[in-house]
């Protein structure tokens, strides 16, 4: 089975290359783009939705999105 990320796990993932405040605003925005709940745990094609929309963000936040998303599908 898929590991399941929560919004804020996912922050603590961009947080690494960017300020946790950043991470948050990223995080938010790409959510809401996504159409994803910031409530619990993401389903697989919300997390790779989300990751979708963070690999728009480009630099280093893309390639940890893309990071995630290929490690989600493994």
């Amino acid at each position: 089975m898929a590991q399941v990320l929560t919004i804020d796990e996912l922050a603590a993932h961009i947080g690494v290359v960017t300020s946790s405040s950043d991470a948050r605003a990223v995080l938010n925005r790409a959510s809401r783009v996504a159409g994803v709940p910031q409530n619990r745990a993401l389903e697989l094609e919300e997390l790779l939705r989300v990751c979708a929309a963070l690999a728009a963000e480009g630099g280093m936040i893309q390639q940890i999105a893309e990071s995630i998303a290929s490690d989600a599908v493994r």
